[in-house]
């Protein structure tokens, strides 16, 4: 059996200020580098046959921190980086709902109809369709044991959509895990189970 641990990075000063990243990188605040430390002591135990990455420098930096002392390489897995939000990254969320009413309404509340491409973003469909590539990756090379995935909100999002065996129509009401939630899911016989979901248990 094999078992993932799926990790969102740590808090950034752009989620802070309610500004979307996407492609685009925000460093990790303080609060973020503690939170990753925190789960890095969390999960000392666990020996880790592998550890992912999405290649973007705010999963890279908080796995780094995760990893501490294990002498383990990282290896970056392009499918889980983050959804490309195009011309509206960088900005405050008001903006972003302000010049494009319809698909900021369309990107939180229906994601069947979002469509992205008056700002050259990436739609659900897109993000569904890579994000399945890299969970069958995950699988192809690894058959037992614990492996760790840092990546990002809308994309874990993504990823638990398809574990959870939901249409796109259902997209919209599956939750982001927290910053530096860890949730578990087990592979065996060809099906995913979610164990535990987005659970902060080492910042408490």
């Amino acid at each position: 059996m094999l078992r993932i641990y799926f990790v969102r990075h740590g808090e950034t000063i752009w989620n802070t200020l309610k500004i979307f990243q996407g492609r685009s990188n925000s460093p990790l605040t303080e609060l973020g580098i503690e939170q990753a430390k925190k789960l890095s002591n969390f999960l000392k135990d666990i020996e880790f046959n592998k550890i992912y990455s999405s290649p973007q420098e705010r999963a890279m930096q908080t796995t780094r921190l995760i990893l501490g002392d294990r002498d383990m390489d990282i290896t970056p897995i392009d499918e889980f980086q983050e959804i490309n939000m195009g011309k509206v990254e960088g900005i405050p969320r008001e903006d972003f709902e302000k010049n494009y009413p319809i698909e900021y309404h369309n990107f939180w509340h229906n994601a069947v109809d979002y469509n992205p491409a008056a700002y050259e973003g990436e739609s659900y469909e897109e993000i569904l369709h890579r994000v399945k590539i890299g969970l069958n990756k995950l699988i192809s090379e690894n058959t037992s044991g614990n492996i760790l995935v840092i990546s990002h909100g809308v994309t874990l999002k993504a990823i638990f959509n398809i574990i959870n065996e939901k249409g796109i129509d259902e997209f919209s009401k599956q939750a982001v895990p927290e910053n530096t939630s860890t949730t578990i899911v087990e592979y065996d016989q060809d099906s995913f189970k979610i164990i535990k979901f987005s659970d902060t248990e080492h910042l408490k």
